[in-house]
């Protein structure tokens, strides 16, 4: 505790000592992990899964040659359990008039961490500078089954027996590179490797890691700010924009669509846009998209509606279902520019995206009546849905952005996407013979709008 009193102390001291305070930066930072797990047993096997990663930094430079760095992120990590093994975790008490009963069936498992890191990089000089050092970090669990409400669901002999551990700590290797736009601000982009302490998967002895790339900017408050003439856009043949936002996207079905909810998820991403000459231009990038839909209704199946007859949704337990597929997009773009001092383009083009990740998860609400009382289960779920969906999905994508004068560097830029995917997402039965369920002659499209907000970083012609 002692050790830690002193960091903050020391961190404070640096943060508000105006001599020093020059040399420190703060930003935000968002992108993606990919799950593993060490592990020291081989009885079952986990696949690697994507997740969101999403946090603040904060920097001090320790000279000309290194840096200081520490923050708080949030990471989400999935594991997904090939030999499809499923286990019941029972937690059950008995009324003479009622009954209430839950499990928790897992085919994916899901686990979130904050995190506090701290590491020591050395970087290079230089308006662009690259940064590489190691460090450990502190997590806490942020599941909403071991945090949330669904937590008094169990007694504490459960809780001590069967829940994982509450805290982790690990180990970080990070590297970087940062271009500086300005003495106060300056852009990054980030892939470390973590390596947790605490084991997670009992029948594997596994601990959690990742491997994980994020972007971001940075800004020093209180630098000493030189003046810089404002860029003259003529000169200008690039512009990068990092942006994040928000997703929300509707599975177009062949079948009962009006039974499918829209979902609300995080988008992230870097786009590059090359000037073709006059008031056209064309734009590229990476984007990480979490699309597609929620059911709600009675039935046993959380991939798709399947609501049977009537006698058999009287016996069907409430289903809530969200279906997350999480996508790394590629657009092509054309842009026609318009404006001067306020910038705005409509633009268009196809995207290819690349399927990373997919589940469900949600709960299924049965009851069942007999004499004088009643049995209520809450199944719990957390599913891969690997199988069902394609590896590549593909459409067009319709556009407006429009750009803000803010900075002498950069423009603060708005945009709204319109995607209308052309592929159907569900994998068919010559790619999928083992399937049991009616799906084969399903179809679903994705189609998504995405409000995006970032920075128009344009960097000189040479």
């Amino acid at each position: 505790m002692k050790t830690r009193q002193i960091l903050f102390l020391t961190f404070f001291t640096i943060l508000f000592y105006p001599a020093l305070a020059q040399r420190f930066s703060v930003g935000l930072e968002s992108g993606i992990n990919f799950s593993k797990i060490n592990k020291e047993s081989n009885n079952f096997s986990y696949g690697s899964q994507s997740g969101p990663v999403n946090g603040i930094i904060a920097q001090y430079d320790i000279g000309n040659w290194f840096v200081l760095q520490s923050g708080l992120n949030h990471a989400t990590h999935y594991f997904n359990e090939l030999n499809n093994h499923y286990y019941y975790s029972p937690g059950y008490h008995y009324s003479s008039i009622a009954d209430y009963s839950s499990y928790y069936y897992n085919d994916q498992s899901k686990y979130s961490f904050l995190r506090i890191p701290l590491l020591i990089k050395f970087k290079t000089p230089g308006r662009v500078n690259f940064e590489i050092g190691a460090g450990a970090y502190y997590g806490f669990v942020t599941n909403d089954e071991y945090r949330g409400k669904d937590k008094d669901f169990y007694t504490k002999e459960y809780i001590d027996e069967n829940f994982p551990p509450m805290h982790d700590w690990g180990w970080i290797l990070n590297s970087s590179v940062h271009y500086n736009i300005t003495e106060k601000w300056n852009v990054f982009a980030s892939g470390q490797i973590t390596s947790g302490h605490k084991t997670y998967f009992k029948d594997l002895e596994g601990k959690i890691g990742s491997a994980e790339v994020t972007f971001g900017v940075a800004y020093k408050p209180f630098a000493v700010k030189k003046y810089t003439e404002k860029n003259d856009s003529l000169g200008m043949n690039i512009k990068i924009i990092p942006h994040s936002g928000f997703n929300i996207s509707k599975a177009k079905v062949s079948k009962n669509s009006g039974e499918y909810a829209s979902t609300v998820g995080f988008s992230s991403g870097v786009s590059i846009v090359f000037q073709l000459g006059g008031d056209l231009s064309f734009s590229t990038g990476a984007w990480y998209e979490r699309k597609g839909y929620e059911l709600d209704y009675r039935g046993n199946f959380n991939l798709l509606y399947r609501a049977g007859t009537e006698a058999e949704q009287a016996n069907a337990p409430q289903l809530q279902s969200r279906v997350n597929l999480d996508y790394i997009t590629f657009p092509l773009k054309f842009h026609l520019n318009f404006g001067n001092k306020i910038q705005s383009d409509f633009n268009f083009g196809p995207y290819i995206s690349m399927l990373y990740n997919s589940f469900a998860q949600g709960e299924q609400i049965s009851t069942y009546n007999y004499g004088e009382g009643y049995n209520v289960t809450a199944s719990y779920f957390n599913e891969s849905l690997g199988q069902w969906f394609k590896k590549a999905d593909g459409g067009f994508m319709l556009g407006y952005q429009i750009d803000f004068p803010v900075f002498n560097w950069a423009d603060f830029s708005v945009s709204i996407n319109q995607s209308f995917g052309v592929v159907n997402v569900l994998t068919d039965k010559n790619e999928n013979p083992a399937y049991s369920l009616p799906v084969i002659d399903e179809k679903m499209h994705n189609n998504s709008t995405s409000f995006l907000f970032g920075l128009t970083i344009p960097i000189s012609k040479k």
